[in-house]
């Protein structure tokens, strides 16, 4: 017996997905069809429709969560899928989630695979179902995996995508879907070629020379806009956009990827990178990207407004006691800037003050520029012994990355041997668990302590700081103050600020080479500086 229009219906929402795979892409319109007939045949009223375009099944976070939200909420009692591989192909979130539905009330229906899901038969199809939905995504996985490696070893980008300032050779758009493309062997092997003729791969070098001499992607973004370059994508440059391409290393002739032996859900959004080389032209030389990359880790580590850095030493100085950044500060009947410890300012957290707190700006920064001439000498004095070869070589000790590898093989190796037990049957599942558990979490550690090692550039060499430090000491004046302080970060990883009575204070300058100096301040203390409310 029909039920009558608007009588009886279960409400009900109707989910469309359509998967990046090439063999997945159903129409919309043909899942639509065959959900709507689905509610007239089964007495379900569609309320609302939802849809995941272009959105893979592997992965819960996309539109389908609020579908479920509804469910939770009683705006809906089922949910209506062409299949059930369309609700997910991950099985550990199609478990959870739809047993989240089917605790509020509601229910999962497909409408090419009728199963009564309230019977012990119809739960061991759906099951089934799912099951080779997850199979056909792993399936699918692997062969992507086999994919990436294979453009991976011959230099090209994995996912195939355009790169600015280069063109494209060897593949032609699709004509069914505008996100792919097809070979065409009339124009040769796949390759990528600087875009020379429209000027984009001159302007992409521009992007890394103009950015070591400002170090401000804002700038660079208005300055790329202004000349009519535009994205991939056709849009205007931003900041960000700007950060990521250049990133990439493309322009140098490398090919960036998530680290093979990172084991992370969100492997593009992962930091854990590592560089393969590739087989295009690079537009700019190895020496401009390992300056690009050295100075992109020293700003980055910057908080933001310390890369626009109103002070020459905003952010290098650190108090010499407590270890606390130090702050400017002005003191209103005199106007003088000075130095403070950030203790001062964690007073209302009732946390300890320690004796550092106030020190001139002037002094500071004429004691820096001591501590800086102060080096050339020696730094030239120390070259010219180690060219004559009269360098002391001592034995050191294995270094932290290769402790940190020698761990990591010790953990692989006891995984490998928790495997065996437990398929020996040697040890329950139960024991196992815990075990495996603790040593992915050790490893997980242990290699990101690896790539921050591995992300470190080369050591720095104390001669090529000198042309650095002379140029400082000899337009320390006349550089802003923005300026002053990317190339003060070159040579000075950072200033410890001690102050032992209102008469007595220093600082030591440690240099980005590992040196380190110290340098007594001028005493310019007045009776007012003195006083407990200030120091």
């Amino acid at each position: 017996m029909r039920i009558p229009p608007g009588e009886g219906l279960i409400p009900a929402i109707g989910y469309i997905r359509v998967s990046m795979m090439l063999e997945e892409k159903i129409s919309p319109d043909i899942q639509r069809a065959a959900i709507k007939e689905l509610a007239r045949r089964r007495g379900y009223r569609v309320t609302d429709w939802v849809e995941d375009l272009d959105v893979s099944g592997r992965t819960f976070q996309r539109k389908i969560m609020k579908v479920i939200a509804d469910v939770e909420e009683a705006r809906a009692k089922a949910i209506l899928v062409w299949k059930y591989s369309r609700f997910g192909r991950n099985r550990t979130g199609n478990q959870l989630n739809l047993a989240r539905v089917e605790k509020a009330g509601g229910e999962l229906v497909s409408a090419t695979e009728e199963v009564d899901a309230r019977t012990a038969v119809g739960k061991l199809t759906r099951g089934v179902l799912f099951e080779l939905a997850a199979f056909e995504s792993d399936r699918a996985g692997e062969q992507w995996g086999e994919a990436f490696q294979n453009r991976l070893a011959r230099g090209l980008p994995p996912l195939g995508a355009a790169q600015f300032g280069y063109i494209r050779r060897g593949r032609v758009r699709h004509p069914l879907y505008h996100d792919r493309t097809l070979a065409a062997p009339e124009d040769g092997r796949e390759r990528y070629e600087p875009d020379h003729a429209s000027g984009m791969a001159g302007i992409l070098a521009d992007f890394y020379d103009r950015w070591i001499a400002d170090r401000n992607f804002s700038s660079l973004a208005d300055w790329a806009n202004a000349r009519g370059a535009r994205t991939t994508t056709g849009g205007k440059w931003r900041p960000g956009e700007l950060t990521r391409v250049m990133d990439r290393g493309f322009a140098a002739g490398l090919i960036c990827v998530h680290h093979r032996d990172c084991r992370c859900a969100k492997p593009s959004s992962c930091r854990n990178k590592e560089y393969h080389p590739g087989a295009h032209d690079a537009v700019i030389s190895m020496e401009t990207w390992e300056t690009y990359r050295r100075y992109r880790k020293i700003t980055s580590a910057l908080p933001p407004r310390a890369r626009r850095a109103v002070y020459p030493l905003s952010k290098l100085l650190k108090c010499g006691y407590c270890t606390n950044t130090m702050y400017p500060l002005k003191v209103n009947h005199s106007g003088r800037m000075g130095w403070v410890c950030g203790s001062i300012y964690r007073k209302r957290y009732d946390a300890p003050t320690c004796g550092t707190r106030f020190v001139t700006m002037e002094a500071v920064e004429e004691a820096v520029q001591q501590a800086l001439v102060a080096w050339l000498p020696d730094i030239e004095a120390a070259a010219a012994l180690a060219a004559a070869g009269l360098r002391v070589v001592t034995e050191v000790e294995d270094s932290q990355p290769e402790v940190l590898r020698r761990e990591l093989e010790r953990i692989d190796k006891a995984l490998q041997r928790q495997t065996e037990l437990l398929i020996n049957d040697v040890i329950p599942q139960s024991s196992y668990e815990p075990v495996r558990d603790k040593l992915l979490r050790e490893r997980e550690a242990v290699l990101a302590a690896l790539a921050e090692f591995e992300d470190l550039p080369e050591p720095i060499d104390p001669m090529d700081c000198v042309p650095v430090i002379e140029g400082l000491v000899q337009e320390w004046d006349s550089l802003p103050s923005d300026r002053l302080r990317n190339i003060l970060a070159e040579v000075i990883d950072h200033v410890d600020v001690y102050r032992q009575d209102p008469a007595t204070a220093w600082i030591v300058v440690h240099s980005a080479w590992g040196d380190k100096r110290r340098r007594k301040l001028r005493s310019r203390f007045s009776k007012w500086q003195s006083r407990e409310t200030v120091g």
